[in-house]
């Protein structure tokens, strides 16, 4: 059994069941799975989930991750827990809106001070990290991926300072503020994080940005080019 989590672009958003990325590659693998992906899902929505099905399924073999964003606004929070639908989205848009003060204050307020950059990086990162770190626990194979390419341009962009945080200056107090990110970031397994997203090998979207049909299978085809050369998931 395969579990697949992620946002609408794991989901297939605007694609019929057997065009999506998760039919796609439990066909090529020849096993049954469980799509739990969710349209507009943030990393934390997406962790809870995954987190969920771990904790309550003991037949899932293999549990793969697409990460939405490395720069993830999305806020969801609990208006009624007795609800199936109990998780509320929110998502602070940086648009300004014609003749709604009120609304552009509020959304000005939360992305500067709930849902700046490096908050949301940490964010992932301990997401990512803490359900890894789970899936070892249980002796669970598990692919990381991503829908969008920010999260290792972000990770690529700020290693060298990392390398020199993490090489040259260990036993220096003084840090900079990448030592927030340093244990995470000494923590994650690449060997598990497919290096390049959706965004990166498909390019522009034209199904109202999200991809089609041609282009999950092109993105199939490198899963399952990695998959065949990692020892780590391969089956």
């Amino acid at each position: 059994m395969i579990y697949f989590g992620g946002c609408s672009f794991m989901n297939g958003q605007g694609l019929e069941g057997e065009e999506s990325l998760p039919y796609i590659l439990s066909s090529a693998l020849n096993k049954k799975y469980i799509d739990d992906s969710q349209i507009s899902s943030s990393n934390k929505l997406i962790y809870l989930r995954a987190m969920n099905h771990l904790l309550s399924q003991s037949d899932t073999d293999l549990y793969v991750i697409m990460w939405s964003r490395g720069i993830d606004r999305r806020l969801e929070h609990i208006l009624d827990y007795d609800s199936k639908e109990r998780w509320t989205n929110i998502i602070p848009n940086i648009t300004q809106k014609k003749n709604d003060k009120i609304r552009n204050n509020i959304n000005k307020f939360v992305l500067e001070n709930f849902v700046t950059d490096s908050s949301s990086f940490i964010n992932t990162l301990t997401y990512m990290v803490s359900l890894q770190e789970m899936f070892k626990l249980h002796n669970k194979k598990y692919i990381y991926c991503f829908a969008h390419s920010e999260f290792m341009d972000l990770y690529k962009d700020t290693y060298k300072d990392y390398a020199y945080w993490l090489e040259v200056k260990d036993d220096v107090e003084d840090f900079t503020k990448t030592t927030d990110m340093k244990p995470l970031i000494r923590s994650l397994d690449f060997d598990n994080i497919l290096e390049y997203s959706y965004t990166d090998i498909m390019g522009d979207f034209k199904n109202n940005k999200h991809p089609d049909s041609k282009q999950c299978v092109k993105f199939a085809e490198y899963f399952m080019g990695n998959m065949k050369v990692n020892k780590n998931y391969r089956r």
